[in-house]
């Protein structure tokens, strides 16, 4: 342990003195282990602006050596640069020519190109040296082309060949989760990863595609304590914080999220959009002061993050400051104009303080935006009952129906035909949106509660209670 921690001290030692002369313009060389180390761990970090600088050092450095030029051409090919990948490849191959780390680069970089014929060819050269763990690449390399080709089942099984013969194969494994997700072959991949963590219980790429398996297999708390044990055995793991606390919170488990979310933000921040998060499941557990205290905090760091101002918005609402919650939401429309949710949460706020020409605008604009959400239109519609203007609410509601449906819209029918002394057509509505979604029945008594004396509404009301009760 202490030796592990001594390396670690060593390399933070180097990245740092390599950032800072780098920027003081005063680097002029580094021997070939530092530059190994920071290639290593740039590309580990994802920062591969970073890993490219020290790599055209190396190449400076070090022309003749083929090992920089072929990471030089990974680099390209990761941020997508084809044919400036391919030119650096090439130049490689003539120092090391049939080497198998090029021969594999320029498969996957003619795949990409949808220049299979190239591919396959060398996939054949590549397969007629290939022996005992040679093959791993082979069948990587053959994953690569029927992914370009969108033949995700042979994709799929390729790779499984690969880790059949090395379960810890870090690019297979990250490969392996894109082919599940495309193949859809959910419950193979689970009992096939369930035998890659009996061989290897600390696997933690294996226990992220367990868990990301688990969950489109609606398997959501498994899911969740896979993706738990992921980012336990490896703590850099961001994805599998990520994922799993977006599962907390899909299920309702907010405390749960919370904790997660605030685990990642100390490790990884801090990152206004992890904060943003934490706020909302704060403002979910009704802790307004510690969600506002986050946000304040997040928007000294981004200030043009549009979610901090609707989720303050939140807050002030929370403690019914309309006015407050009126600047926030303009804040946060002012620097993303197209949030359906901001013009709902204004709108609202609007109505709350009694402004009803700015109401009616910001509902028109959020159901414009959010045109297929049926809620918005409930809520617009919703008000327009309210004012009393129930020929208005009737148009809104044709409007609606060109984008969306939903049982809400239904009640809302019913009402605005109850109220237009259309008996009988509101009743024939009622009956259709008792039948489509009885548990939202009670909008017609918060908008219309002189409608609760009326017998034929009761009875048709009563009726359908039986039916539903039966059958629940």
């Amino acid at each position: 342990m202490e030796q592990r921690i001594k390396r670690d001290v060593n390399l933070i030692n180097l990245v740092s003195d390599f950032e800072t002369r780098i920027e003081q313009g005063t680097l002029e060389y580094l021997d070939e282990k530092s530059i190994n180390q920071l290639i290593d761990f740039y590309e580990r970090e994802m920062q591969f602006d970073k890993a490219m600088e020290v790599v055209d050092l190396a190449i400076d450095q070090f022309q003749y050596r083929a090992e920089y030029l072929i990471a030089k051409a990974k680099l390209l090919f990761i941020e997508s640069h084809l044919n400036e990948s391919l030119e650096y490849i090439e130049k490689a191959e003539l120092m090391a020519p049939g080497e198998r780390e090029i021969i594999c680069l320029k498969i996957k970089i003619y795949s990409q190109k949808k220049e299979f014929n190239r591919a396959k060819n060398l996939l054949e050269e590549l397969r007629n040296s290939s022996y005992g763990e040679d093959m791993i690449d082979l069948y990587v390399a053959e994953a690569t082309i029927y992914e370009s080709e969108k033949n995700f089942d042979m994709m799929y099984f390729s790779l499984k060949k690969a880790l059949k013969i090395d379960p810890s194969s870090r690019e297979a494994l990250e490969k392996f989760w894109r082919a599940v997700e495309a193949s859809k072959n959910y419950a193979d991949s689970i009992a096939f990863h369930k035998g890659l963590i009996d061989e290897n219980p600390y696997n933690h790429i294996a226990w992220f595609n367990l868990g990301m398996s688990y969950n489109y297999d609606w398997k959501y708390e498994k899911a969740i304590d896979a993706l738990e044990f992921a980012f336990i055995i490896q703590p850099n793991f961001e994805a599998a914080y990520t994922e799993c606390g977006e599962l907390c919170l899909q299920i309702g488990n907010v405390e749960k999220a919370l904790d997660v979310f605030t685990e990642a933000n100390q490790k990884f921040g801090p990152d206004s959009e992890l904060m943003v998060t934490c706020a909302s499941c704060h403002l979910k557990l009704g802790q307004v002061e510690k969600a506002k205290n986050i946000l304040q905090k997040a928007m000294k760091i981004d200030p043009y993050n549009e979610e901090i101002y609707y989720y303050l918005g939140q807050c002030f609402e929370a403690k019914q400051n309309w006015y407050s919650a009126i600047n926030a939401y303009f804040k946060a429309i002012e620097l993303d104009s197209n949030r359906d949710e901001y013009y709902m949460a204004l709108a609202k706020a609007y109505v709350a303080v009694e402004d009803y020409s700015k109401a009616t605008i910001n509902f028109n604009k959020a159901t414009q935006l959010g045109s297929d959400n049926p809620t918005y239109w409930s809520d617009y519609v919703c008000f327009i009952i309210r004012l009393g203007l129930y020929e208005e609410a009737n148009q809104i509601l044709d409007e609606a129906e060109e984008f969306t449906f939903g049982a809400e819209l239904l009640y809302c029918r019913a009402i605005t035909y109850f109220f237009l002394k259309m008996k009988k057509d509101g009743l024939d509505i009622l009956a259709e949106a008792l039948e489509e979604d009885f548990e939202k029945h009670s909008i017609i008594y918060s908008l219309a509660p002189e409608l609760e004396i009326d017998k034929d509404i009761n009875a048709m009301i009563k009726y359908y209670e039986r039916e539903f009760k039966e059958f629940a």
